[in-house]
């Protein structure tokens, strides 16, 4: 709707550096420097550390007695035939597989935080997607309001000059300079949303190119891609069996259910007593002065037979279940209400693009003029232009509102549907947004 140069002077960018920004790059830069993506994935490296220490076996353990002082040699610390010396050596066995109960546990916890990686790239690409809609189309009202500003200055200067010529009314000047300061006030609002969100941009692709606050970030959008997105062809039977099979946070919440149980398991497993077994020397201790012997060790459950930590998985079992259903409503009210939001914003936008707009646009030049001849009173213009006005921004807030309801399509399911035609890194596409089958 406006070029490059309009946009820049429009949101005040005149003084900065104008960078040009594709959706694919952009996403591209998250995958790689996003901070939070980074952290995520070393907590994943961290819970798969986990899991070769689950496997590990006990460590055997050396027990030395020697004693202080032989009586029949005098001597302290006698290492000779004549003192005592005790060494023994034992061996932790687990029984009831514990450590393959333990590498189990181990396992689910790093799927665990692959799906919750996978749940934030999710959640920072929509927020992504809708940023840069939103940078955009408000880069356009903005420019909208710098042209309208331009058109009705000059028109309140002519005011002006009529009025001091007695031709009009002091009141309509005092009207004019009203309307005139609430567009400036409305531009000054949406420049700051638009620098706001400049600085989520910053933040989410953490790049030393975006980095400077000097930088003003222009957005490029596929308009042929945004024009002709529709949503004609989603069901939502399919949506629902898509989401089921892409959407992170409910894979994430049945690895929590099948963590729970083979945390179960472990516990029963716990229950059972480990064997400590090896071998011992005594010499000079005994009634052979050098003794071979074999020990072991064995606790008796009696007491305690990890009743309290068996009941406690057992109802965490039930925690996860019901979890695990209220994520299953809460999913299929997700994908229905994006889907009638979407193709409510999306029939709206298509219903009036470049219908009214565009002849509000062909009369506002004439209505301007025939105000200064005075073929319309000041009421008349006014109202005109406050429509003019507010016909314009909201269509380009709807704009902005079917993108972001696209998005929310895209996030309720947990994949790309409706997405760009592009591939960045491989890792923007479809299957990485929903997280890994």
């Amino acid at each position: 709707m406006y070029t490059d140069a309009k946009i820049a002077a429009a949101s005040g960018d005149q003084e900065r550096t104008q960078v040009r920004l594709e959706l694919a790059k952009a996403e591209e830069l998250l995958w790689k420097n996003n901070l939070l993506l980074l952290a995520s994935k070393f907590n994943i490296d961290a819970r798969k550390a986990g899991i070769e220490q689950a496997g590990l076996y006990a460590n055997p353990n050396i027990f030395v007695d020697q004693s202080i002082f032989a009586e029949p040699t005098q001597r302290y610390f006698d290492f000779t035939r004549s003192g005592q010396t005790v060494v023994q050596i034992q061996q932790v066995f687990l029984l009831g597989g514990k450590i393959d109960k333990r590498i189990r546990v181990a396992e689910l916890s790093a799927k665990m935080s692959e799906q919750e990686f996978y749940d934030l790239a999710r959640a920072l690409i929509t927020k992504l997607r809708r940023t840069f809609y939103f940078i955009h189309y408000y880069r356009d009202a903005i420019a909208f309001y710098d042209k309208s500003l331009i058109a009705l200055d000059k028109t309140v200067n002519s005011a002006e000059l009529a009025q001091k010529r007695r031709a009009v009314l002091q009141s309509e000047v005092l009207r004019l300079k009203a309307l005139l300061f609430f567009l400036r006030k409305e531009r000054e609002d949406l420049r700051i949303k638009v620098l706001e969100k400049e600085a989520d941009l910053r933040v989410l692709l953490n790049e030393d190119t975006y980095k400077n606050q000097s930088v003003a970030i222009v957005p490029v959008l596929d308009l042929d891609f945004v024009e002709k997105a529709t949503m004609e062809g989603l069901k939502l039977d399919n949506m629902l069996a898509k989401a089921r099979e892409y959407r992170p946070d409910l894979k994430k919440a049945v690895q929590a259910l099948r963590y729970e149980e083979a945390n179960l398991e472990l516990q029963h497993a716990n229950a059972i007593p480990d064997l400590a077994f090896g071998p011992m020397y005594n010499r000079g201790g005994t009634a052979f002065q050098n003794y071979w012997g074999i020990t072991a060790q064995l606790n008796i459950p009696i007491f305690d037979r990890n009743q309290g930590n068996i009941k406690a998985a057992e109802k965490s079992i039930q925690v996860r279940k019901q979890e695990l259903k209220n994520l299953i409503l809460e999913v299929e009210n997700d994908v229905s209400v994006a889907l009638a939001t979407a193709k409510a914003k999306d029939d709206l936008y298509k219903k009036f693009r470049n219908t009214y707009t565009k002849d509000y646009a062909d009369l506002a030049e004439d209505m301007i003029l025939s105000y200064e001849k005075r073929y319309i009173s000041i009421l008349e213009f006014a109202d005109f232009f406050e429509t003019y006005r507010s016909s314009i921004v909201e269509m380009l807030r709807l704009q902005t509102d079917r993108m972001e309801a696209i998005e929310g399509v895209n996030y309720s399911v947990g994949t790309g549907l409706i997405v760009p035609s592009y591939k960045s890194n491989g890792e923007s596409g479809g299957a990485k947004e929903g997280g890994s089958k």
